[in-house]
């Protein structure tokens, strides 16, 4: 079995190679420029493979048999052994019948005329092949060759099968969540998807609104997930846009294509060429999905809408990277803005208008036939590989012994390892360990505790073993010297032990018996003296646990845990305390002083979406908030930051609109500030005149006019446009330029304008300076405004 396997595996490698490099090597040269026979022929070269290096024993080719170096050297040496006693034999005939006459002199024996003549065998073999027959070297470098190439054909298949099944997991998990997922009701949207899949062909799709992935894509079972979030953001023409790009995937059965795909390479895992053909078929899949979607809703949308997708990928993978729990795009989906579909190659292809269906149905499958037909010809030409005889792989496992002989008698063997703050602290045990009252020290253990930590540059270990006897056997080191126990050594190991009887039963009983024993006091004591900070952390974890706690030990355990070093630990208990109960604005203070110094955007960012809800109207605490704010490094940490002040979870009251939209001005990317003001403009239900002059101003202060308009429509969308707001965004246009934006902004402002001479004035007089086709398509938005 194992040599057909490696025989196939062989010959797929070569196989994909020749056909995935002649692909590559055609696209170099230019020869495939037309984007539809490019993927028909990485298609063609990708699978066919999987299928000639499958049929290729079936038919009559040219056979290569591999060398035989896969052999044991004893058997290399017994298959040798008849060479050279047919040598031996003809040497000794040769000069039996060509020796000249006997010299005077004692004949030699049998044994030493033997001898001689293999001495003589052995020098011509030596001569002609130069080959040391009695070189270790070589035979001790023949078996470690034989034992890799072993170990590798049994790795093989192995992580195939593992990929294989990893993948079909996230297929059905994919399927699970898509499930759950509430579907969309919006009947606009409903209604462009049931046309466009009657235009494409295909089932209408099921809608269903994801609030987790930051592009839309295309879900096992026909079903399109757009964000939540990008259809706020999108008009309608944009919206249906980005529908019928995922309409399209449907149409041409990406998804299972896709899938195939996936399966193929976790076959083929040993052949790197994969991942190359892989980025080309998802590119020109979505080049060829942009191309229809632009013929049946437009270029221009299309491009917009992309470029939006994409901005938000952008921050969603930087939030994935940096955040425990964050969902990235499926792998399985046919996702509108993929990482791996390069944005720039795909918006000139629908700018420039770049062609990828020239040809007929019909003629683009006989073409795809006949591509796929004649690279499996070229593949079968080539001459098939055969392996005689498969390596073994000889596993020694007599080396391994403690955790597998503590496995094999049912003993569970624990391992710890930390390292932070410049100390590593490595605990091993077996079995269950007993502790005294104090957990200062082992009272029993059943087989052996082993701790070393290393710190300043000091390594001290212990090993704590049960005699038998219901005893114990104690030793320890300094820098591996052997030291006796006395009064610092016993400190030090009772300290140990107290760490690790924390981490076995949990900081709740060690807490709780300091409560009985001293009070709040004593908890707070045994906090402040704790050096490891996931110690100090999960101690002040539990405390808060115990019951509530007073605004005093509140106000001591945030002190306590912003002395911690380790950002994660600070964190977390920082997150504790919050949702321990709503602070004191004091105590809202002290902890937002004490976020800057977190290293990482995330954990800050963390804290202050956690924090958000229960903030007060406080002057000093929205100061400290706004320090916070201001001390982060990239713009989206701040965007989630100032959106969590705002969110819909709670209530959005006038002095946080006023505060979200004013912090907008901190951040520096235009995208992730019209994201706050669109998020803001959503929570004045209505009433936006109160904010409209504050609003207007931050949309000023953008740098370009896309989203400048896109955040002024998201105004007058979500608000009654009254006078006062109509005239606020028409002082807006005065810094846009005199372009399409511009114009756009003016047209949609028309249908909420209310009928006021002077505000029809200085409608006329921003729409100046625009040119004649679009000042005539402004002048003719507010035609049902003029008197009849």
């Amino acid at each position: 079995m194992i040599e057909a396997l490696s025989g196939w595996l062989l010959n797929y490698l070569l196989h994909s190679t020749v056909l995935l490099g002649g692909v590559w090597a055609l696209e170099r040269a230019g020869w495939l420029k037309h984007p539809a026979w490019r993927e028909a022929f990485w298609r063609a070269a990708f699978f066919g493979a999987v299928l000639t290096a499958s049929v290729q024993p079936l038919t009559q080719v040219t056979r290569v048999a591999l060398p035989e170096v896969w052999a044991p050297a004893h058997e290399q040496g017994e298959r040798a052994a008849p060479v050279l006693d047919a040598a031996l034999s003809t040497s000794v005939g040769n000069e039996s019948t060509s020796a000249p006459s006997p010299t005077p002199g004692p004949l030699p024996t049998p044994v030493e005329r033997s001898t001689e003549s293999l001495s003589v065998v052995a020098d011509r073999a030596v001569a002609d092949h130069v080959v040391d027959i009695g070189d270790d070297a070589m035979a001790r470098r023949r078996e470690l060759l034989r034992e890799g190439l072993a170990a590798l054909l049994l790795a093989w298949p192995l992580v195939a099968l593992l990929g294989l099944g990893l993948t079909l997991i996230r297929w059905l998990g994919l399927r699970r969540q898509v499930r759950a997922l509430p579907v969309c009701d919006d009947p606009e949207l409903q209604q462009a998807a049931a046309e466009l899949a009657g235009i494409a062909g295909v089932r209408a799709p099921t809608l269903r609104v994801s609030p987790h992935w930051a592009s839309p894509l295309v879900a096992p079972g026909g079903q399109i997930c757009p964000p939540a979030r990008l259809m706020r953001t999108l008009d309608g023409q944009q919206r249906v846009a980005v529908l019928a790009h995922e309409i399209a995937h449907l149409r041409r059965r990406d998804l299972a294509w896709r899938l195939a795909a996936r399966l193929v390479s976790q076959l083929g895992w040993l052949q790197p060429m994969n991942r190359l053909a892989m980025r080309r078929l998802d590119l020109l899949a979505e080049l060829a999905c942009d191309a229809w979607a632009a013929a049946e809703a437009g270029a221009m949308p299309l491009a917009e809408g992309l470029y939006v997708c994409a901005r938000d990928l952008a921050a969603a993978t930087a939030a994935t990277d940096g955040r425990r729990g964050a969902r990235p795009m499926p792998v399985l989906a046919s996702a509108m803005a993929a990482a791996r579909s390069p944005l720039m190659t795909r918006m000139d292809a629908l700018l420039e208008g770049t062609p990828l269906a020239g040809t007929t149905p019909t003629r683009r499958r006989l073409g795809r036939v006949l591509i796929a037909g004649g690279l499996c010809a070229v593949a079968l030409a080539v001459p098939m590989l055969v392996i005689g005889k498969a390596p073994r792989l000889n596993v020694d496992l007599s080396g391994v012994s403690g955790a597998f002989s503590s496995a094999f008698s049912g003993m569970k063997v624990t391992r710890q390892v930390v390292i932070a703050d410049g100390v590593e602290r490595r605990v091993n045990y077996s079995g269950d360990l007993e502790f005294n009252g104090d957990e200062t020290d082992i009272v029993s253990l059943d087989d052996k505790l082993s701790i070393m930590e290393r710190a300043d540059g000091v390594t001290r270990r212990v090993e704590i073993a049960a005699d038998g006897k219901g005893g114990q056997v104690r030793r320890f080191w300094i820098n591996g010297d052997t030291k006796p126990i006395d009064a610092p050594a016993q400190a030090w190991i009772a300290g140990q032990i107290g760490l690790i009887a924390e981490s076995v039963q949990g900081s709740g009983p060690r807490v709780e018996r300091l409560l009985r024993q001293g009070g709040t006091e004593a908890a707070l004591a045994d906090i402040g003296k704790a050096q490891d900070a996931m110690a100090r952390r999960t101690r002040i974890e539990a405390l808060l646990e115990s019951g509530p706690q007073s605004d005093e030990t509140l106000s001591q355990l945030i002190a306590l845990a912003g002395r911690m070093k380790d950002d994660f630990q600070r964190r977390t208990a920082f997150i504790a305390l919050i949702q321990h109960r709503t602070l004191a604005p004091g105590q809202q203070r002290e902890l937002l002083e004490l976020v800057p110094t977190l290293k990482g955007d995330f954990d800050r960012r963390e804290v202050l979406v956690a924090l958000s809800p229960q903030l007060v109207n406080d002057g000093a605490v929205m100061t400290a908030w706004q320090q916070a704010v201001r001390g982060f490094g990239g713009d989206f940490d701040k965007r989630a930051a100032i959106v969590a002040l705002i969110d819909e979870d709670h209530e959005a009251t006038p002095d946080r609109l006023r505060t979200a939209i004013a912090a907008s001005g901190m951040i520096g990317g235009d995208f992730d500030r019209r994201t706050v003001l669109e998020a803001a403009a959503h929570q004045m239900r209505g009433n936006a005149a109160p904010y409209a002059a504050a609003y207007v101003d931050a949309v000023r202060s953008f740098s370009g006019d896309f989203d400048r308009r896109s955040a002024l429509t998201a105004l007058m969308d979500e608000a009654q446009v009254d006078r006062e707001i109509a005239l606020q965004v028409l002082r807006a246009t005065g810094s846009m330029s005199a372009g399409f934006d511009r114009a756009e902004l003016l047209i949609a402002l028309a249908e909420h304008l209310p009928a006021d001479p002077d505000v029809l004035t200085q409608y006329r007089q921003a729409a100046r300076g625009l040119s004649t086709h679009d000042r005539g398509r402004v002048e003719a938005a507010i035609d049902h405004l003029a008197p009849s």
